[in-house]
C-alpha cells in the first residue's frame, strides 16, 4: 500500500515537472531568440548607423560643389562669380539632387533659386506653410557658418544643411540649403525590422514544432526507460527496454541499462539462491542437533558426551557449508580474481607441497612448466587443493594420485593446464554432467563433502577465462583439468562454460607430456604422507 502511494505521488510530482523533452525544447528556443534578437539588433544598429553617414556624406558633398562653384576663378586669377545671386543660381543649377533630397538658395532670406527637378520641395508654394518652414531654416542660419542639423518639417524628419553664402564686393546674404528626408529612409528600415522580427516568429514556430517532433523521436527511449523503471520491482527484473537503432547515446544508454538489469537480476538471483541454499543445507544439521538436545538425558554421562561430539561435528559441517557458500557469492564479484605475474614451476611446487599432505596416497609431481602466467596465486592454490581433496575423496587409500602444470598452445594463444589425476572409482557419464552443480554429490565418496568443492573451483576458472575439463571412465579414475589462458590479453571466450568440460575434447593431465615444450623436462618425485 506505501508503495502503490509513494509511486502516485512520484508520478504527480513527475507530471507538475518539466520533462527532458520540454527542457531540451526550451533551451534550444531560448537560444534561438537570444541570437535572433542579438542579431537584429547589431544588424539593424549597423544600418542605421550607416544610414547616417551616407546622409551626412550626401549633404557634404552638395556643400563641396557648392564651395568649387564660388572659389571658381577666371584665367586673370579674378572670381567667376561676382555677386551672390550669381553663385547661388549656378549652384542650384548645376545640382543634381538624390531621391529624398531638396535644394534651396536663399537671398536676402527670401527663397531665390531651386533645381529644376527635385523629390520633394523643401519650401511648399503653400504661403502659410512656406512662412513656417522659411523661419526655421532661417533660425538655423549662422552667417558666415554652415550648420547641419535634423528639423522636423510637417510629416518630415529632415537632415538639414544650412551654408552661409558670401561674395567679396557683394552686401547680400546668401544661404544655400540641402535637405535629406532621412524620415523616409527610418521608415523603410523599420518595415525591414518588423519583417525581420515576423520572419523570426515563424522560423522559431517552426523551429519548434521540427524541434518537438525531433526530440520526441530521439527521446522516446528515455521514455521507455522512464516506464521501464517505474515498471520493475523486486519481484520481476525481467522488463527490458526496446534499443533504437543506430549508435548514439540514446541507444547506449539503453543497452547499459538492459546490462545494469541482468546484472542487478543476476545479483538477485544468486542472493535468493544463497539463502534458499543455506536455508536447505542449515536444515538438516540443525534438525539434528535439536533432536540429539531435546533426546539426550543430561543424568548419562556418556549420553552427554555423544551428544557433544554429535552436535561439534553437525556444526562443523555448518560452518563449511557457509563458508563455502560466501566463497561462491564472492566469486560474483569483479575483484574476485586478481591475476599477476606469477612462476608456474614455483607455484607447482609450493602447492604440491600442501596437497601431499591432504591425506594417504602416493603423489607425484608429474610436470612442472618454467613459464610465467597473469594468474591468482591463491585462487589457483585453492582450485588445486579442492581437486585434490576431491581425488583423495574417490580413490583408495595408498593410490597414486599425479599433479601436473604444463604450457600448452591453445587455439588463441599459450594455455596454462593444471592437471589433477587420480586411480580412484572414476565418475559416470550421467553424474559427469552433473558433478559441477551445487550440492551435487555421487556416490563412492569416502568421507563427506558440502558439494560445494567443484562449483568453487569452476567459479575460480571462470575467473581466469578459463574452463574446467573432466576426463573421467569408471573403474580408472578421473582426471581434472584447469584451463586458463596464460596472459591475461588472451581471454578464453569460453569461460563462461567452465565446467562443461564434457562437451569439449578432454585432457588428460597424466597424457600431456606430449604436447609439452623443452621447458617442460619431467622432474618427476613421489612421496607418500605419513
Amino acid at each position: 500500500m506505501g508503495a502503490r502511494k509513494s509511486r502516485r505521488e512520484g508520478e504527480r510530482a513527475a507530471g507538475r515537472s518539466w520533462t527532458v523533452r520540454t527542457q531540451v525544447l526550451t533551451t534550444m528556443l531560448a537560444f534561438m531568440v537570444v541570437g535572433l534578437a542579438v542579431t537584429g539588433v547589431l544588424t539593424y544598429a549597423a544600418q542605421f548607423r550607416s544610414l547616417d553617414e551616407r546622409v551626412h556624406s550626401e549633404l557634404l558633398q552638395e556643400y563641396s560643389e557648392l564651395r568649387l562653384i564660388a572659389e571658381s576663378t577666371t584665367d586673370d586669377g579674378s572670381f567667376t562669380h561676382s555677386t551672390v545671386d550669381e553663385v547661388l543660381k549656378t549652384a542650384t543649377d548645376s545640382a543634381a539632387p538624390s531621391d529624398n533630397e531638396s535644394v534651396i538658395a536663399l537671398l536676402d532670406g527670401r527663397p531665390a533659386h531651386k533645381p529644376r527637378t527635385q523629390d520633394f520641395e523643401l519650401i511648399p508654394d503653400d504661403s502659410a506653410q512656406s512662412q513656417r518652414v522659411l523661419q526655421q531654416i532661417l533660425a538655423v542660419h549662422e552667417p558666415g557658418r554652415t550648420v547641419t542639423t535634423t528639423l522636423s518639417l510637417g510629416d518630415r524628419e529632415l537632415r538639414v544643411l544650412v551654408a552661409s553664402v558670401q561674395v567679396t564686393g557683394d552686401d547680400a546674404e546668401g544661404v544655400y540649403v540641402v535637405a535629406n528626408d532621412i524620415g523616409v529612409q527610418k521608415q523603410d528600415l523599420w518595415q525591414s525590422v518588423l519583417t525581420f522580427a515576423g520572419l523570426s516568429v515563424i522560423t522559431l514556430l517552426v523551429a519548434g514544432w521540427v524541434g518537438y517532433v525531433v526530440t520526441g523521436r530521439l527521446l522516446k527511449p528515455l521514455g521507455a526507460l522512464r516506464s521501464a523503471t517505474e515498471q520493475i520491482t523486486v519481484d520481476d527484473l525481467e522488463h527490458r527496454i526496446p534499443v533504437p537503432s543506430g549508435n548514439d547515446d540514446i541507444a547506449a544508454l539503453a543497452t547499459n541499462f538492459n546490462r545494469m538489469l541482468e546484472r542487478i537480476q543476476v545479483g538477485f538471483a544468486e542472493q535468493r539462491r544463497f539463502m534458499s541454499d543455506v536455508g536447505h543445507e542449515l536444515r538438516t544439521p540443525l534438525t539434528i542437533v535439536r533432536g540429539t538436545l531435546e533426546m539426550t538425558d543430561v543424568g548419562d554421562p556418556a549420553d552427554v558426551r555423544e551428544a557433544h561430539e554429535i552436535a561439534t561435528d553437525e556444526l562443523d559441517r555448518m560452518g563449511r557449508v557457509v563458508g563455502d557458500l560466501s566463497e561462491l557469492a564472492a566469486s560474483a564479484r569483479p575483484d574476485y580474481v586478481r591475476p599477476k605475474p606469477l612462476r608456474m614451476q614455483s607455484f607447482a611446487r609450493s602447492t604440491f607441497a600442501r596437497i601431499e599432505r591432504i591425506a594417504e596416497r602416493e603423489w607425484e609431481l608429474a610436470r612442472t612448466a618454467d613459464v610465467v602466467a597473469d594468474a591468482d596465486e591463491q585462487r589457483l592454490t585453492q582450485a588445486v587443493v579442492q581437486l585434490a581433496a576431491n581425488a583423495v575423496r574417490y580413490s583408495d587409500e595408498g593410490s597414486r594420485i599425479r599433479f601436473a602444470v604444463d604450457q600448452v598452445l591453445g587455439p588463441d594463444g599459450p594455455e596454462i593446464h593444471l592437471g589433477v589425476q587420480d586411480e580412484g572409482d572414476g565418475i559416470a557419464e550421467d553424474d559427469q554432467r552433473r558433478i559441477f552443480e551445487r550440492f551435487t554429490r555421487v556416490d563412492g565418496a569416502r568421507g563427506s563433502g558440502s558439494g560445494l568443492g567443484l562449483p568453487i573451483v569452476r567459479a575460480i576458472a571462470a575467473g581466469h577465462g578459463g574452463v574446467v575439463r573432466l576426463l573421467s571412465t569408471p573403474g580408472r579414475g578421473s582426471t581434472f583439468t584447469l584451463v586458463f589462458p596464460q596472459f591475461a590479453g588472451s581471454t578464453n571466450d569460453g569461460a563462461d562454460e567452465a565446467g562443461e568440460g564434457e562437451d569439449d575434447e578432454p585432457d588428460d593431465a597424466g597424457g600431456a607430456e606430449n604436447r609439452r615444450g623443452p621447458a617442460d623436462a619431467p622432474r618427476t618425485r613421489t612421496r607418500r604422507s605419513s
